[in-house]
């Protein structure tokens, strides 16, 4: 994913959250330190998870979702492939303009 930030950086923001990672929350941390992730990674608080709980509907991690200025979910990907990622955000970019 940091590849693909990077590569998208001046069109798209990226954010990471650290969702029910409690046990793995250093290996999650670990893992984006490792690739010199460049985005923001925060870790899910009650409230965060609340506001944001109802947008992962697969309940299974990673889990990507892409969403426009104004809030609407654009796609949702489960897993985490490169190609498909580049795919879905050249995409939306298409729709969102």
């Amino acid at each position: 994913m940091a590849l693909i930030a990077e590569e998208f950086s001046d069109r798209v923001g990226f954010l990471t959250i650290l969702i029910g990672l409690e046990q793995d929350r250093d290996a999650a941390i670990q893992i984006t330190d490792s690739v010199n992730a460049t985005f923001l990674t925060v870790d899910a608080n009650e409230n965060l998870f609340e506001s944001f709980g109802d947008y992962f509907q697969s309940g299974y991690i990673p889990e990507t979702i892409l969403i426009d200025n104004d809030g609407n979910i654009i796609e949702s990907i489960v897993g985490g492939d490169e190609d498909v990622y580049r795919t879905a955000i050249e995409n939306a970019l298409k729709v969102v303009g």
